[in-house]
């Protein structure tokens, strides 16, 4: 996740490059220092620059893993995100609940939220690219290699077209991460690990091949030594996985280096990868080390961060240290883990349209639901429960709500980026797409007007105008599969 902390940063960093390149030095804690001070502006100051500047602060909190903290400013920053515009507000909004969704280990969240970025044909091209990595680390997470792969692809070319060559830089470092991480997870001491089959669904590159071309990338880096120590501890998880284990002391090394620099929310992470790396050469005594601090003394699965894959290293060091049935209740919970993520999470794995950014816009969704007050989430789902029904309004939901219409007007532009109108319209609208789509991909005949009704639209012309509104394109030509983003 630090390629993906270094896209976000180059991003919002361009007003303020000396914040941008002290978080790239690795010096978190300074550059929150200087941030939280620049965030003190008077009235008047550019309301772009303080919205950039607020979500540099969330991704520091994150990176330092003070994640409460991050939550706790990313809906206080959703005020300043307004000032720009109600557009803004979704895509900042989507990206702020993304990272914190990836950084608790919920990756199919995390998807959800960076989908409805990438998925937005007017958002700008910088915040898709940053959605795209985001998603492709949490598609990683999910197994889901090739997926994770053609998505930094689109990624790079939407660098290329626009012009973005150091987000295109870093594009093609994420690229030669995630690489490294198929290739040292398809060692065949780690083919035993529940989500395995989908670290197989290409041949990764040679394991040497790898190891050049993240050296030479490390070299094109040294201005950042956040992203060269990163592409140091690849090069050390290929070393080990496709050689020999003299890599343990450079793990240690990279993973002090982390530590000093109080990086928690990062720190975690690259401990479990040096653990799986090292259990796949057997060793046991430096896994367990890797994993010590997640325990404090002894590493533990149950509720942690990275549960799954803790449950699956506890299981390889039971085995190596002869307790067999201590061995086989630690890898029954990692596959009851790995199950409960995949039925939880791949559905979204599998939404995430790796080749275009579609017109579309995001389903209502859990991301969505918790932008909004706890008083007002009640409120939104009763919307997407009560879509067929003709009747359904602004008034219904405001009385729902228990607030006055201008109330809900107010919270929903704030914390949704559109009014409840346009909210009901938008999620009809999805529901009416998706059953066309799905006629269309079975050559089933179906009347449009007749999916309109079923989502409480019973008027050619109101529907007609708002669907093309949103895709630029008639009910007809979806059904007949003529979309261009189908």
């Amino acid at each position: 996740m630090q390629i993906s902390l270094a896209v976000s940063m180059i991003r919002c960093g361009l007003h303020e490059p000396d914040i941008a390149k002290l978080v790239l030095s690795g010096r978190v804690e300074e550059a929150l220092r200087v941030a939280t001070t620049h965030s003190d502006r008077p009235a008047g100051a550019d309301a772009t620059q303080l919205s950039l500047l607020a979500q540099m602060i969330g991704r520091m909190l994150l990176a330092l893993g003070r994640e409460q903290e991050a939550q706790e400013h990313f809906h206080a920053s959703l005020r300043l995100h307004g000032h720009v515009s109600r557009e803004w507000v979704r895509w900042s909004s989507n990206l702020d609940q993304g990272w914190t969704f990836l950084s608790m280990d919920r990756p199919g969240r995390a998807i959800e939220c960076f989908r409805a970025v990438v998925e937005d044909s007017d958002s700008p091209v910088d915040m898709a690219v940053e959605s795209m990595h985001g998603a492709a680390d949490a598609l990683m997470a999910l197994g889901e290699c090739q997926r994770a792969l053609n998505l930094v692809d689109s990624s790079v070319e939407q660098c290329t077209a626009a012009g973005l060559q150091e987000m295109k830089a870093l594009a093609e470092c994420h690229r030669l991460e995630l690489l490294a991480l198929q290739t040292a997870r398809c060692a065949a001491e780690l083919s035993d690990h529940a989500l395995s089959p989908g670290f197989h669904d290409s041949m990764p590159r040679a394991p040497a091949d790898l190891r050049r071309a993240l050296a030479e990338h490390e070299r094109a880096m040294q201005d950042k030594p956040l992203l060269v120590q990163r592409l140091q501890h690849l090069q050390m998880t290929l070393i080990c996985v496709s050689e020999q284990a003299g890599a343990v002391e450079n793990f240690g090394e990279c993973l002090a280096w982390l530590t000093e620099r109080r990086l928690a929310g990062l720190e975690m992470n690259a401990r479990v990868q040096t653990a799986i790396a090292l259990l796949a050469r057997g060793r046991g005594h430096a896994a367990r080390s890797s994993l010590a601090i997640l325990g404090r003394q002894e590493p533990r699965g149950g509720n942690c961060k990275y549960s799954m894959d803790v449950q699956y290293c506890l299981s390889k060091l039971y085995l190596l240290q002869g307790q067999v049935s201590d061995a086989m209740r630690a890898y029954k919970q990692h596959v009851e883990e790995a199950v409960f993520i995949i039925k939880r999470d791949l559905a979204q794995a599998h939404r995430m349209d790796a080749h275009a950014r579609a017109c579309s816009t995001p389903t209502g969704g859990d991301a969505a639901r918790l932008r909004l007050p706890l008083k007002y989430r009640g409120t939104y789902q009763f919307v997407l429960d009560h879509l067929a029904d003709p009747d359904l309004s602004v008034r219904t939901m405001a009385t729902k709500a228990g607030v006055t219409e201008r109330s809900l007007q107010t919270v929903f532009r704030a914390h949704v980026g559109m009014t409840p109108a346009e909210f009901i319209r938008r999620r009809r609208m999805e529901r009416i797409r998706e059953e066309l789509e799905t006629a269309a991909s079975h050559g089933a005949r179906v009347n449009v007007q007749e999916v309109a009704a079923r989502w409480g639209v019973s008027n050619r012309s109101t529907l007609a105008y708002n669907y093309r509104q949103v895709y630029t394109e008639s009910p007809t030509q979806t059904l007949q599969g003529l979309s261009k983003h189908t």
